[in-house]
């Protein structure tokens, strides 16, 4: 009898261990072999300096209530008409708000939807307290060590630039698309985009324009991605949305020499943490798991093993990816307590005390779910909960990733930078593109360029700069993109 239960046990093991094991190698590869492209045949010293010039103009989006420097905004837009005259004599274009202008390129089959290229201009403004810290003057657009240095070099008028070189390119070829495509530069993105995007967005509803897709900044080329510790194209097919709740605890207040049971102060940080314990529940899905989808086949084998047998690993898996704060904001509503108000004096108990929180709310989510969640955990009366800010952001629908769009930007992105792979993501912060939803089904979010893990913190910090050959590869990316999806 001993005997046989051993047999069945270690035929169950075994069968397990079968399923497991199959499980691991059926993975797919959703990879794709990379082509040769040629350079696009123009002046690349003058692309260059046209970009130093470019980062030279101090076009700041500062807090929504800051004064925009108009004489730096039209004097970039008189820069970009004067440097790129076929574009600004050939193609037509609309200025929304005055600074951002939407350019249109007629495509010979009007029954093909077209396409929007997206960037933005406007820059976030430098810390003053580290001006020292720059090795480059943050508007020098300086070109050395490699390297074009200034802010605005990686966010976003690489994109810009590149766009207007890619379309003066083209019109100089005499290049005439069967799709008609938008391109279009935002000057408020850094301040929530609502005078150029959005706009944009109403003028193509108001017009009935459908788009076939839409490509803006969000993902890039990470040479240490550190989930694959190699090269990897990040591709952004959804993001997060944006709302920020104003908790008001009100008690009696009084001399503090004599405090009550209960206090502003306390109750409200009673609710902030009962919310910080109560995190909103976490699950690998929709852009996330088109992501492990993408390169699980490439992941080390104890992680594809873990992956591939998701029926007995998935709460595990989930678990592991909640509690790393890196992994948290791909597979949750992310909670982050940001702004404390309360008292005036150090002996006074204050009658009321402020606290806001913002949360990034994961596709699936919604504002009501968000608010029912919030009333849920605290289950306190005497807390008041509100809506804060202006900015309010639903989150965004999920692109497909099966499409013949998605496939032709993944098959330019790997003819441009040949050995990587491409790995669709969710976007964790916010960019123009949001305001296409309704337009079309695929928004897409990846600039061409090429930078490492540590290089992420000078994207609105200190130092920001561009490898000059990542910048100049941008122009024949967005060359060989513009020919496949308007061909």
């Amino acid at each position: 009898m001993f005997k046989k239960i051993l047999f069945v046990l270690l035929g169950v093991v075994l069968t397990l261990l079968t399923i497991i094991l199959v499980n691991t190698f059926r993975l797919g590869n959703t990879q794709i072999e990379p082509e040769t492209i040629a350079e696009v045949d123009w002046d690349r010293n003058a692309m260059l300096d046209r970009f130093s010039r470019a980062i030279q103009y101090k076009t700041i989006s500062g807090d929504e209530d800051d004064m925009r420097d108009t004489t730096e905004f039209n004097a970039f837009l008189d820069f970009i008409e004067w440097e790129y005259p076929l574009v600004h004599e050939r193609l037509d274009r609309i200025y929304f708000n005055d600074f951002t202008p939407l350019y249109y390129w007629e495509g010979s089959d009007p029954s093909l939807n077209p396409i929007l290229l997206m960037g933005h201009y406007d820059v976030v403004p430098v810390d003053s307290t580290d001006i020292e810290g720059w090795e480059y003057g943050p508007f020098s657009g300086q070109i050395a060590d490699g390297y074009l240095w200034g802010r605005g070099t990686l966010d976003n008028k690489n994109n810009v630039m590149s766009l207007l070189e890619t379309m003066e390119y083209l019109l100089s070829v005499d290049y005439q698309p069967s799709r008609s495509f938008y391109v279009s530069f935002g000057h408020d993105e850094e301040i929530g985009g609502d005078e150029g995007a959005r706009a944009i967005s109403r003028y193509f509803q108001d017009n009935n324009i459908t788009l076939n897709y839409v490509l803006d900044e969000g993902g890039a080329v990470i040479t240490d991605n550190p989930m694959m510790g190699e090269r990897v194209a990040m591709v952004g097919i959804a993001e997060k949305g944006y709302l920020s709740l104003e908790l008001t605890a009100r008690t009696r207040g009084g001399h503090s020499s004599s405090p009550p049971n209960e206090m502003a102060i306390v109750k409200l940080s009673d609710a902030i943490s009962k919310l910080d314990n109560n995190q909103f529940p976490a699950a690998i899905d929709g852009a996330t798991e088109s992501m492990f989808e993408a390169i699980a086949s490439k992941l080390p084998f104890h992680i594809r093993m873990v992956y591939g047998n998701r029926w007995a690993t998935n709460g595990l898996m989930t678990r592991m990816m909640a509690n790393d704060p890196s992994l948290a904001p791909m597979v949750r509503t992310t909670t982050a307590p940001t702004i404390l108000r309360a008292g005036v004096k150090d002996n006074v108990l204050p009658n009321e005390a402020r606290g806001v929180v913002n949360f990034r709310l994961i596709p699936g989510e919604t504002f009501d779910s968000v608010k029912e969640h919030v009333i849920s955990v605290i289950d306190d009366e005497d807390i008041t909960i509100s809506d804060y800010g202006p900015i309010q952001v639903p989150p965004s629908m999920v692109s497909p990733v099966n499409s013949p769009n998605y496939r032709d930007l993944q098959q330019a992105i790997m003819d441009q930078f040949q050995d990587l792979y491409v790995m669709p993501y969710l976007v964790t912060g916010a960019t123009d593109s949001r305001y296409f939803t309704g337009i079309t089904d695929q928004i897409y979010r990846f600039s061409p360029v090429e930078f490492s893990m540590d290089d992420m913190g000078i994207i609105h910090g200190t130092g920001e700069k561009i490898s000059i050959e990542s910048y100049l590869g941008t122009i024949d990316f967005y060359v060989h993109l513009i020919q496949k999806s308007t061909e």
